[in-house]
């Protein structure tokens, strides 16, 4: 008889999970992704050339409207950054935001420092209270001359 209740829940729990029933939803959604200027989407790309003004990311939001607002923190990877003020290099960048429903969010990183301006695999993510990752990785590169 216990067997039988083991193999029954095992069975619901599989159901539910195949169902989307076993993980709660997401709350948070890309709405526009690449490279941006003046606030503007210049073009959707993860494929980023390395030039000094050169603005990329994401823009992003609450997906239901009637959601409550949350706090979230926004962690920016990067391959290093060497910023000659300090010792070592920067791995990453991490800021709190709370976020409203109804409300677009941007996570954009500009190269407005030589030293800024790093080849290589770059992760900008949104990380809620509730536990839930909105990510978006570029691949930054040298241009060819």
């Amino acid at each position: 008889m216990r067997t039988l209740l083991i193999l029954a829940a095992s069975l619901l729990l599989s159901a539910c999970s195949m169902l989307g029933m076993g993980e709660p939803a997401k709350q948070l959604e890309i709405v526009e992704a690449g490279i941006f200027k003046n606030g503007a989407l210049l073009r959707s790309t993860n494929a980023v050339p390395v030039e000094m003004g050169t603005t990329f990311g994401y823009r992003f939001r609450i997906a239901d409207p009637k959601a409550q607002a949350m706090k979230a923190k926004i962690v920016t990877l990067t391959p290093g950054l060497l910023d000659p003020s300090k010792p070592k290099a920067q791995l990453e960048y991490v800021t709190e935001a709370a976020l409203q429903p109804g409300q677009s969010y941007d996570v954009f990183f500009t190269f407005s420092q030589p030293w800024e301006m790093a080849p290589g695999h770059w992760e900008l993510r949104v990380e809620t209270e509730k536990g839930e990752v909105l990510t978006q990785t570029f691949e930054v590169y040298k241009p060819a001359m």
